[in-house]
């Protein structure tokens, strides 16, 4: 259902808007019109955490491991970028030399990239404490930095704020491993958040991509380890305070060398 209305443009406007008219997905004006109007209300997230650290004996880093000869991290700025993500913090723990050398300030790339130095490991959720100095009162996305996806992350921030919660989590159905939380729902509400619990079944897993209003910050102590997944989930869950994005797009941990080379083919043939 349309309503039909009469606007006055100045004739500089105009030739800007009949730039954009290609005649197959932009037809006229009045289309050119009403596709930068919804442009312009699509909600945007502009700033990502990536939780790029680990184990200091691995030999690649997550990150740097490679996909179809490009580094996992550079696949996962290049999606990041087509949602209008570029400023990045990147917490690489053991490995921060390591992807500095590759990615530096990413001024090369179109993205903006701080670093956050930890001299101990602070886990997942003291990783993400660390990198506050860079997140202004905004909500902003938290990427596992093994994980390679296709999540449309315009539609994950609308349903973030469509429910209103202090956090969102992008899940996915998946046979259940030991190595995935898993979480229960009620309708887009997570009821529960289980950091590991069992091998069997068909579950709701944690795909380990995130939006976080910034009083998620004020639940995290400083200089002290802590976990998402062990200490946040669950306490914004039994507060009513955390949401879930189901998606059935391409979803892989590539830590593993068996997912990476699935991972690798899956991508190849989605995106080539």
């Amino acid at each position: 259902m349309k309503s039909r209305l009469t606007i006055t443009l100045s004739s500089e406007i105009l030739k800007k808007v009949d730039r954009i008219i290609d005649g197959k997905n932009i037809r006229n004006r009045s289309h050119a019109i009403e596709h930068l109007i919804r442009k312009s209300l699509e909600p945007m997230v502009d700033t990502a955490v990536i939780l790029a650290g680990g184990k200091p004996k691995t030999k690649t880093p997550p990150p740097l491991i490679r996909i179809h000869q490009r580094h996992l991290l550079s696949l996962m700025i290049d999606h990041l970028k087509k949602f209008g993500v570029t400023k990045l913090i990147i917490c690489a723990g053991p490995f921060e030399k390591r992807i500095k050398r590759e990615f530096n300030s990413g001024s090369t790339i179109g993205v903006t990239i701080n670093y956050v130095s930890e001299t101990q490991l602070l886990g997942t959720a003291g990783a993400i404490k660390r990198a506050k100095e860079y997140l202004k009162d905004n909500p902003f996305l938290v990427v596992h930095g093994d994980v390679l996806t296709d999540l449309n992350l315009n539609d994950f921030v609308r349903v973030h704020q469509d429910e209103n919660s202090l956090a969102t989590i992008g899940v996915k159905p998946r046979i259940a491993e030991k190595k995935y939380g898993k979480v229960l729902l009620q309708g887009n509400k997570i009821t529960d958040f289980l950091a590991q619990e069992g091998e069997r079944g068909i579950s709701i897993v944690n795909t380990g991509v995130y939006l976080f209003e910034p009083e998620v910050l004020n639940m995290i102590p400083r200089k002290t380890p802590s976990s998402l997944e062990r200490d946040v989930f669950p306490r914004l869950a039994k507060m009513g305070e955390l949401s879930a994005f189901l998606f059935q797009g391409i979803w892989f941990d590539v830590s593993r060398a068996k997912d990476r080379q699935q991972a690798a083919k899956r991508w190849k043939k989605e995106k080539r």
